[in-house]
């Protein structure tokens, strides 16, 4: 049948242009309604994956089109499927999908969950920086244990991902009472751990943990460097929750392979999944996180001065609303209303991160001038080896030393898309574990840059 060469052609194609994450994340999950007058239609169950197939995936579309029908396949996307397929659809999702909280099991009074009532999507602030988050959070709170597991959330401290495991629980906790949730800091677990260990009550300590519909674990890098027992156990706990199609969501300062002194059986578990970053949030973002703070504790301040604090902390949402805090304290002890002049005064002392010094411009020009080209090289279209790989490095270095999202350091190479940037760090990031050479050339350049 065409229609599925058709598909299986697009979902090759797809696999080709995509990291594997995005691959899961965006193309896996649609599927082909139908090819009618040369226009497919195509079901996306998320909005934001349409994005992603209009303008990562249109090119596709029409290769496949051509190849298969030998003529242009237009295209038009669904974010519901059509009536006469939904009661199959239904049917097929509450038979297969849906998910029932172990029966073995009580269910856990939501004071000794470990979440947070606050922490909900609804008031989780999204942007550039986090929208690969959120959206893969939401699809585990829809799909529990079905979609990504783990799911592994990491990024600097104060970014949202304390929020987002809170988020998850209390969603899963709203729509299926009796699931058994635990968030639990990973601290936390291991002295829970030495405790029962030191009393002689390892068996309950099992159970408890080992009977979990959905374990959220934070700050998992604090296994680094654990004695092998507690890691041990934690391997074991690990296992027994996903042998049982049972949910883990875990967040981290750090991708899981660079976490020191972790048993690789953990690194090789911990990637099983969805891995996605949280970056720190754009102006834009901090003006909206600002602006829901203060409509929450009705604060009376001025567009402009929101601006104003926005545009003086870029590191991350905790200091930011510590800045809108301070000026607020500010006002209230200098009997004065809150105006931009009064937040420059009260955040008189705040030095603005160091990576802003670093801009994406600078980047290119000394990687241009290390490998003996030019920064029109670096920023243009050409193909060869020996200027892709330079272009490469200077996306990847200007993720790391510089707070700019995907989609604006690709708008500062020649307007390419972030999942092109994506692809760059990937690449470089796997080339590193292995060419010595290039992480001595990395090496001299990040102190370049920084000196």
């Amino acid at each position: 049948m065409k229609e599925k060469q058709f598909w299986n052609q697009i979902l090759e194609l797809a696999q080709e242009r995509l990291t594997r994450s995005m691959y899961d994340f965006y193309a896996t999950p649609a599927e082909l309604i139908k090819v009618e007058g040369n226009v497919a239609t195509i079901f996306l169950p998320r909005p934001e994956m349409e994005m992603v197939w209009k303008k990562q995936l249109k090119d596709i579309i029409v290769a496949a089109g051509f190849e298969v029908y030998d003529t242009e396949i237009k295209t038009q996307f669904v974010l519901t499927k059509p009536e006469e397929e939904s009661s199959t659809y239904v049917m097929d999702s509450e038979n297969s999908n849906h998910y029932v909280a172990s029966q073995a099991n009580l269910a856990i009074p939501y004071s000794e969950t470990g979440l947070k009532e606050k922490y909900t999507f609804d008031n989780f602030i999204q942007g550039d920086g986090n929208i690969w988050a959120k959206s893969a959070a939401l699809a585990v709170s829809e799909d529990l244990a079905l979609t990504y597991n783990p799911l592994f959330i990491y990024g600097g401290p104060g970014l949202g991902k304390t929020h987002l495991l809170n988020a998850i629980g209390n969603e899963i906790l709203k729509n299926i009472p009796d699931a058994r949730v635990k968030y639990i800091p990973a601290e936390s677990f291991i002295n829970d751990f030495l405790e029962h260990l030191r009393l002689g009550e390892m068996e309950k300590f099992k159970k408890t943990y080992r009977s979990l519909d959905l374990l959220l674990i934070d700050d998992i890098q604090s296994l680094s460097g654990k004695k092998v027992a507690t890691q041990e156990e934690f391997f074991n706990t690990f296992n027994a929750l996903h042998d049982n199609k049972k949910q883990i969501v875990m967040t981290s300062d750090r991708i899981p392979n660079e976490i020191p002194e972790l048993q690789d059986r953990l690194v090789s578990r911990f990637r099983w999944g969805l891995t996605v970053e949280i970056t720190p949030p754009d102006l834009e973002t901090r003006i909206a996180i600002l602006r829901s703070k203060v409509e929450e504790d009705h604060i009376n301040i001025g567009n402009d001065t929101l601006n104003y604090i926005a545009g003086q902390i870029d590191t991350n949402i905790r200091e930011l609303e510590g800045a809108l805090t301070k000026v607020q304290a500010f006002s209230n002890l200098s009997q004065e209303p809150i105006t931009p002049h009064l937040a420059s005064q009260a955040l008189r002392g705040l030095q603005r991160t160091t990576k802003t010094t670093i801009t994406i411009t600078s980047i290119q020009k000394n990687v241009a001038d290390f490998y003996n080209i030019t920064q029109s090289d670096i920023i243009g279209k050409k193909r060869v080896k020996q200027i892709v790989v330079p272009r490469q490095i200077a996306m990847y270095l200007s993720r790391e030393l510089t707070d700019y999202s995907l989609p604006k350091i690709g708008k500062e190479f020649g307007g390419k898309d972030h999942t092109t940037v994506l692809h760059a760090i990937d690449k470089i990031e796997e080339e590193l574990r292995t060419d010595n050479e290039l992480q001595e050339q990395l090496n001299t350049l990040k102190a370049k840059l920084k000196a």
